[in-house]
């Protein structure tokens, strides 16, 4: 900093200065009972001056010694200032510089966080979708039935939603449309979507609809039902049981089917990404992904979703729906959460 450029932010107090010695002077020369020589007011007013002018000069002296210690100033370790002893004020500056670089540097990491999870996901979504493509190919070569590469293609199709929603997570709250929605039709039109996978499996389907209109957004709540739907299917043996049911004074969609169930140590994990558990590991092939961004988009969307299960007896997987107004409403106990 040079002294003209501190002597420009020093205006106010260099005003205040005059002020109060031309004060001073004009009460000391207007007033005849104090009898001061203006020999020894003009003694005074230079005595004044110099001690103004010996504290500016410290005063920019230290700010600059500061503003050298800032520019090498590492709010991680240890700073080339160290010896310097510090005003309040710079004390407060410093730590709102640190505050501020702490915060920047868990944004670096989050965002390398998720450029991790990225690849990570993208490594495993190449590798599943290569599956249903590489048997897409060999029914057409075949010549098989429509039958068989209509699900293959389902699959891919799967695949890709799944892989949207998840590069979409982060931003999700700028792509959803919130409105009043009946619930049972969403459920109905997901069923619809399901029904040839139903009667491949001979699955004996029960269905108890009442009506429920919730805050929501039809695509996303469509997906999630979807994923949880299409788990009870994967894990439900041919010739199986599944109900599904509308509650309106629970306010509830629940998903319950008579399949191999989870076991009871993996069932606290389940929402994890990546995570797959013994069924997918040694059942099913498994990305571990579609139940952890059906919990991540279900929160965006203030829902909750939790699944109870017994191994080899049941599973059911529940999505409620807050009442207005309550704490999870709109997904805002997740964003108070994340902040």
């Amino acid at each position: 900093m040079k002294p003209g450029e501190y002597i420009s932010g020093q205006k106010a107090l260099i005003a205040c200065f005059l002020l109060i010695i031309g004060f001073m002077n004009s009460v000391a020369l207007a007033d005849p009972s104090l009898s001061i020589h203006p020999a020894s007011l003009l003694y005074i007013d230079f005595v004044s001056v110099l001690i103004i002018a010996g504290y500016l000069f410290y005063d920019f002296r230290r700010k600059n010694a500061f503003l050298r210690e800032l520019e090498s100033y590492d709010p991680g370790g240890h700073s080339s200032g160290q010896g310097i002893k510090h005003t309040y004020e710079e004390k407060w500056y410093l730590a709102i510089l640190t505050r501020h670089y702490r915060s920047y540097l868990e944004d670096l990491r989050m965002a390398n966080e998720e450029k991790k999870e990225w690849m990570e996901y993208m490594t495993s979504w190449f590798h599943e979708i290569k599956t249903p493509i590489a048997v897409s190919r060999m029914l057409h070569e075949a010549g098989e039935g429509s039958g068989s590469l209509e699900e293959e293609m389902d699959r891919i199709e799967h695949f890709v939603e799944q892989a949207l929603y998840f590069s979409r997570l982060n931003d999700f709250n700028n792509d959803y449309l919130i409105q009043e929605t009946e619930i049972g039709k969403i459920v109905k039109d997901a069923l619809k979507v399901h029904s040839k996978a139903f009667f491949a499996k001979k699955i004996h389907l029960e269905v108890r609809f009442e009506y429920i209109e919730a805050l929501t957004d039809k695509k996303a709540l469509l997906y999630l039902f979807n994923q949880l739907l299409g788990n009870a299917l994967k894990y439900t043996p041919a010739g199986g049981e599944l109900v599904v049911s509308v509650l309106s004074k629970e306010r509830l969609i629940t998903i319950r089917d008579n399949g191999i169930g989870i076991s009871p140590e993996d069932l606290p994990r389940i929402f994890e990404k990546g995570f797959t558990g013994k069924n997918g590991r040694e059942l099913f092939s498994s990305t571990g992904m579609g139940l952890f961004l059906a919990k991540k988009i279900a929160d965006k969307l203030g829902h909750e979703v939790r699944i109870h299960s017994e191994r080899g007896v049941f599973t059911e997987a529940r999505i409620h729906f807050p009442i207005p107004g309550g704490a999870t409403y709109l997904g805002l106990e997740a964003e108070n959460h994340e902040k």
